[in-house]
């Protein structure tokens, strides 16, 4: 039997398209990948990235990204940091902003599940 991830999501599980970053982080985020990111991901490198992931929780992106990034210095930017940086990464993929902010929860950010963006 064949499922899409999406029919698979229970009421307490969120996506990537429940608005879960506001514009204003996303900013900051922006300044903050061109600072540490830019010299080894240009902005096209998101799209497949994210395709790569789906079904996964963003969580586990957090945590590998918090780990193993920038190449140069891995884990030396604050989870803060991090977590704007993939409020930006959301925004060059269209994923649609809300009121609130992105956490750096590991707990929540691990009931959120990577889906492709609705249009």
């Amino acid at each position: 039997l064949m499922f899409s991830s999406t029919s698979l999501l229970s009421e307490s599980e969120l996506s990537t398209n429940a608005k879960i970053y506001s514009k204003k982080q996303a900013k900051t985020g922006q300044r903050l990948y061109e600072q540490n990111c830019l010299t080894c991901h240009d902005k096209k490198y998101f799209r497949p990235v994210f395709k790569s992931w789906e079904g996964q929780s963003l969580g586990m992106l957090f945590l590998v990204m918090s780990s193993s990034m920038p190449q140069g210095n891995p884990g030396s930017l604050s989870d803060q940091e991090y977590i704007d940086i993939l409020a930006y990464m959301m925004s060059q993929n269209r994923y649609a902003t809300g009121e609130k902010e992105l956490q750096a929860d590991t707990n929540k950010l691990n009931t959120i599940v990577i889906e492709s963006r609705k249009r």
